[in-house]
């Protein structure tokens, strides 16, 4: 291959990757073109303010039985992340092994860009008396 061909050749694919990255912003922006709002927090506990891990399951209100996303409260941050859409209600449903369940309504504001909002939950740990020698929950509170 003459120096010309090879000059030729690296423009030809320099360009090519350029068009790829412009294509691929331009997807990216348009999965992103709709507002958003980020719902994002910490679950912890009601006794002891510690942080804990729990299911965080989301219902549109007035159609409960359809969960639209949910998401785990990490264990040792408390910390969870769900994904709404703006203008919206919503039930938040907490449950766990080891919590009372609990739902809150959080209404999202209506936006024209993505926002976050901060929601911090306390939950209502549950006492588990086991016998012994069985192993087994008698009594669950």
């Amino acid at each position: 291959m003459n120096t010309i061909t090879k000059t030729l050749r690296a423009a030809i694919l320099a360009g090519l990757a350029t068009i790829l990255i412009a294509a691929s912003c331009v997807s990216v922006r348009a999965q992103l073109a709709h507002a958003v709002i980020v719902l994002k927090g910490t679950v912890r506990s009601e006794d002891n303010a510690k942080p804990t891990s729990v299911r965080v399951s989301v219902r549109v209100v007035g159609d409960t039985a359809r969960e639209i996303t949910s998401s785990t409260s990490n264990k040792e941050t408390g910390k969870y992340l769900v994904i709404l859409k703006p203008g919206k209600s919503y039930w938040v449903h907490l449950e766990g092994d080891s919590i009372l369940t609990k739902d809150v309504l959080v209404t999202t504001p209506m936006a024209d860009r993505t926002q976050q909002i901060e929601q911090d939950f306390t939950v209502v740990m549950r006492e588990v008396t086991i016998d012994p020698t069985t192993r087994k929950d008698l009594q669950v509170n």
